[in-house]
Parts: C-alpha cells; structure tokens; sequence
C-alpha cells in the first residue's frame, strides 16, 4: 500500500517507518534468540561422550534470560557449575590429596554447542529479517 507525503512531511514519515522497523528487528532478534538458547540448552541435555549417565549433571542446564531495552542476553548453565569446566577441559588426578601425575580424559561437548548455538542464531536473525 502506497502512501503519499508531502515533501514537509518526508522527514517525519521516513523516521516513523524507520522507528516500526526497528521494533520489528528487535522483536524478531529477541525470538531467536529465545528459540536458539532453548535449543541449545536440549542439546546440552543429551551431547557428551557419557550418554550412558543421567545424572545430575544431564539434567541441570538452564537457560536464563535478561531482556534489555534493545535485546536480550541468554545463558545457558549448568546448577552443578563446577563439573562443567572439568568435564569440557580435563584435570589432574588425585589420589588421597596427592596429584598422580596423570590426566583425566576431557569430554569436550560445551564448545561444539556453543559454536553450533552461534551458526544457528546467526541464519535464524538472517532468516527472520528477509522475510
């Protein structure tokens, strides 16, 4: 639908089309990112090289959210934070306080999430706005 403006008004009908596009684009972002943590929180649940527990650790990650003025922030955590860092890197091992000298095996599954979470995301704002 096409709408005529006077060259007075050019001004003021250009940052109100601009003013609605830009709700739009925040609106859309905010939905994807939504959609994409959540996801990323479901693959969490079952990603890992140790499918065969279903401990506390399977089932505590969380997505938190903190709408901003112009967005929002997901993070998506683990309630049992601690294991996260040594499961993702590896660590010492200790027998009765003491190290041994060896390594404990690391079960990266965090940063593939993460880069996969990012790739989504990205295509999914791409997609949201061209339409």
């Amino acid at each position: 639908m096409s709408k005529y403006v006077s060259a007075n008004d050019f001004s003021g009908a250009v940052t109100t089309l601009i003013k609605d596009w830009s709700i739009e684009v925040v609106e859309q972002t905010k939905e994807a990112v939504v959609e994409v943590a959540t996801e990323a929180r479901n693959d969490l649940k079952v990603e890992g090289a140790f499918q065969n527990r279903s401990g506390n650790y399977r089932k505590g990650w969380r997505v938190t959210f903190n709408e901003m003025r112009y967005g929002i922030e997901a993070t998506v955590h683990n309630k049992v934070y601690q294991l996260t860092h040594l499961l993702e890197s590896g660590h010492a091992k200790f027998l009765w306080g003491r190290a041994t000298g060896e390594e404990v095996q690391a079960f990266p599954h965090i940063a593939n999430v993460n880069d996969e979470a990012q790739r989504k995301l990205e295509e999914e704002i791409k997609r949201r706005l061209s339409e």
